[in-house]
C-alpha cells in the first residue's frame, strides 16, 4: 500500500518521487515524524531544485532469510524493486556490519537507496520523545548517504559522523556546504527517470 499525507507543499513543477519503505511493524507516529522531516526539508530549498518530489509512505512485509552480518544487502535487494527516484527503506532489524565494531545506523548506494535502522535509536532513547527527535534529525542523514552526499567534518551538521545515537542531539543544522551539495546532487536524482541513476554519472564537484 502507498500512502501520501495531506500537507502544504509548494507547487509541483514535475513530479518525482521519493519512496519511504517501511518493512515489518507499523508505527504510525515514527513514519508521520520521517515524512514531515523530509518534507520540510524539501519545502525549505524547493526554489534552487528544478523539481520538487512527491513523498510517499509504502509498507512492506520483513525480508526472508535475514542473515546474522550485513544485513541490510537483502533489504537493497528488495528496493531494487520499487521504482522511485530515491528510495530508503525502514526496518527495526539490527544492522552488524562485518567491518564495524558496532551496529551502524544506516546504509547509502549510489543509485538513490537508502536504508536506516531504528534499532539502536530505539534502544537507546530513554523515552519516545528523544526517539522520535532523534529519527526525525537522522532521516536527512540517510537522505545524504543516499543521494552520495559525503560525511561533513562539522560536527553540528547532520550529515557528519555518528557512532551513538546520542550524537545526533548536537546536530543543529545542515551546513552551507552540505546544503549546497544536496541541491546538486538532488537535482540529479530527481531529473534522471526511474531506474536509470546507474547508467548515468553524477556532476562533477565544483
Amino acid at each position: 500500500m502507498v500512502s501520501e499525507y495531506d500537507r502544504n507543499e509548494c507547487p509541483l513543477k514535475k513530479q518525482s518521487r521519493i519512496i519511504l519503505v517501511f518493512f515489518g511493524n507499523n508505527d504510525p507516529e515514527i513514519e508521520k515524524i520521517l515524512f514531515g522531516s523530509l518534507n520540510h526539508f524539501f519545502t525549505s530549498i524547493h526554489e534552487d531544485l528544478p523539481v520538487i518530489p512527491v513523498i510517499l509512505c509504502r509498507h512492506e512485509p520483513m525480508p526472508r532469510d535475514i542473515p546474522l552480518l550485513n544485513q541490510y544487502h537483502v533489504f537493497f535487494s528488495a528496493l531494487q524493486k520499487i521504482n522511485g527516484n530515491i528510495v530508503i527503506g525502514i526496518t527495526d532489524t539490527a544492522f552488524a556490519d562485518s567491518e564495524q565494531s558496532c551496529q551502524v545506523f544506516c546504509h547509502g548506494q549510489v543509485d538513490g537507496r537508502g536504508m536506516l535502522s531504528l534499532y539502536r535509536f530505539r534502544k537507546e532513547a530513554h523515552n519516545r520523545k528523544v526517539l522520535l527527535e532523534r529519527v526525525r534529525k537522522y532521516i536527512l542523514k540517510v537522505l545524504a548517504m543516499a543521494c552520495t552526499v559525503d560525511t561533513c567534518p562539522d560536527a553540528e551538521c547532520i550529515v557528519s559522523n555518528h557512532r551513538r545515537t546520542e550524537e545526533v542531539d548536537r546536530n543543529r543544522y545542515v551546513c552551507e556546504a552540505c546544503r549546497d551539495d544536496f541541491v546538486r546532487n538532488l537535482a540529479f536524482f530527481l531529473s534522471v527517470p526511474e531506474g536509470k541513476h546507474g547508467t548515468l554519472l553524477l556532476p562533477e564537484c565544483e
